[in-house]
């Protein structure tokens, strides 16, 4: 009877934990205050469980990463990956090492990101991922096209995007699968936007609304319709551009996405200066001059945060370096000194007993 209880009241913990995690994932980009706040809960609610403690920390650590609070992004997710390393929870680690990877990645800290990619890479080579969580390899394929991007452009990236989309496309088994899907096609999109491929682009972007709508990942589908406009300026729609990034900055309206405003407002801008309406264009444009200053210091406060952590991470190193480097000094010394002691110790005793020796000679010889 005691055992039903317990396998019942168990029970009862998990759906709520899943409940609370589904309620998360699907609010972190509308509203990621909301979504931290619903993870704090599962947090605590998944006292003994690792993979549902990991999961509130990396929804935590998202939410601080559409706010653009990256100080907090690592905070929480280096302690997810400490959790997951200590209880050896595999699966859990790659999905960390993807995620700060990413992390690192949006701050351009190329190198750091593939320390994390790598690291995960070789995680899953040892402990190879069960086919339902296979989509975890998409996660760092995105990271690693990105990065790309970023180092060599969209020619090198493009291969890597489209490999990750046709992982999330076999292994559709939650929400966060269409988010992601949506996500990597916005950069598709974009990167076919970069290399004038604008018909693939748009097919990119409109069925990106299409998994976004799922979920309802409104910022997903005010990305699209930026993407949707680009193309429409570039044949020479300005009018249309201006409809759709209206309605898509209207969409976001209530989200807390400082560079999603600032590219609609960009847009908008420059949009209505190619219609030669002057008066819209002074308002977006000095709109989105203010939302862009904002943003830079919001920036370069939280890059400093994570520059300040990664100086005190490099020299806490060279300390426990120099540190290892006096101790093994030391150490040596000390052998050295012992061994030079136990050697004199012997020569001495052995010159006494050659003393011993020539005196027990001395005296035969004085007998005789």
């Amino acid at each position: 009877m005691a055992f039903m209880c317990f396998c019942s009241t168990f029970g009862q913990k998990q759906q709520i934990i899943d409940s609370l995690k589904r309620e998360a994932t699907v609010m972190v980009y509308n509203n990621p205050e909301l979504a931290i706040e619903k993870a704090l809960e599962m947090y605590e609610y998944a006292e003994g469980n690792v993979s549902g403690q990991v999961s509130a920390l990396l929804v935590i650590a998202n939410g601080y990463a559409v706010l653009k609070e990256h100080d907090q992004v690592f905070k929480y997710a280096l302690k997810a990956d400490s959790i997951a390393a200590t209880h050896k929870n595999f699966t859990d680690q790659i999905r960390v090492l993807g995620f700060i990877g990413g992390q690192y990645r949006r701050l351009k800290l190329s190198d750091k990101a593939l320390h994390y990619l790598d690291k995960a890479y070789n995680v899953s080579l040892r402990h190879p991922l069960p086919d339902s969580l296979e989509y975890l390899q998409g996660n760092i394929l995105v990271v690693k096209g990105l990065i790309q991007k970023d180092d060599l452009g969209c020619t090198y990236a493009l291969p890597y995007l489209k490999e990750a989309v046709s992982v999330f496309k076999k292994n559709i088994v939650n929400t966060t699968i269409n988010a992601n899907l949506a996500i990597t096609l916005n950069n598709i999109g974009d990167c076919n936007v970069e290399i004038k491929n604008f018909n693939e682009a748009e097919a990119s972007y409109k069925e990106a609304i299409l998994y976004a709508t799922k979920i309802d990942a409104i910022k997903s589908i005010a990305a699209s319709r930026v993407g949707l406009a680009k193309i429409l300026s570039e044949r020479g729609n300005y009018l249309e551009a201006i409809a759709l990034l209206e309605d898509a900055l209207a969409l976001i309206k209530n989200v807390n996405d400082t560079a999603t405003h600032i590219q609609i407002l960009k847009a908008l801008s420059e949009n209505y200066n190619a219609v030669g309406n002057n008066e819209k264009y002074q308002i977006y444009t000095q709109q989105y001059l203010e939302e862009e200053n904002k943003l830079l210091e919001e920036e370069k406060k939280s890059l400093n945060k994570v520059t300040e952590d990664l100086s005190s991470d490099n020299q806490e190193k060279r300390e426990n370096q120099n540190n290892t480097y006096f101790y093994v000094t030391f150490i040596s010394g000390t052998l050295l000194l012992l061994i030079l002691v136990f050697v004199l110790y012997k020569i001495v005793q052995k010159r006494r007993k050659i003393a011993k020796s020539r005196e027990k000679i001395q005296q035969s010889s004085k007998k005789e």
